[in-house]
């Protein structure tokens, strides 16, 4: 079942590849929000068998705290997410729109948690 949410990250991931080169920077940054979190899914769902089921993004990022992986790596996997997170806020609450450095910035968070969560999945 974790493979499912990988590849939920993977499409996101790319959706927000496509976005970012039609300069569609707000639209890049969600969906590399939407597939940090789907990653992060697929680790939860691999190491503890559950997945946050909540509304807050936060509880996603507490429950990766719970597996068995090294702390220290944890720790900075979850602030990549953490800045994934702060850089959402923008895109979806706020008034101005977001720019390419907002759009880089995301992704490059995205790609940081990612080879982490991948180096941590079968």
């Amino acid at each position: 079942m974790f493979r499912n949410y990988v590849r939920k990250s993977d499409e996101f991931e790319r959706a927000a590849a496509g976005a970012a080169a039609r300069e569609d920077w707000d639209a890049a940054v969600a969906n590399a929000v939407h597939s940090g979190m789907s990653m992060a899914d697929a680790v939860a769902v691999f190491y503890l068998g559950k997945r946050s089921a909540g509304q807050q993004h936060e509880e996603s990022i507490s429950l990766l705290s719970e597996t068995s992986i090294d702390r220290k790596g944890v720790d900075r996997a979850a602030s990549h997410l953490k800045d994934l997170l702060k850089v959402k806020n923008l895109a979806e609450y706020e008034e101005r729109l977001l720019r390419q450095r907002d759009s880089d910035h995301a992704l490059r968070h995205l790609g940081r948690f990612k080879s982490w969560a991948r180096d941590k999945l079968p």
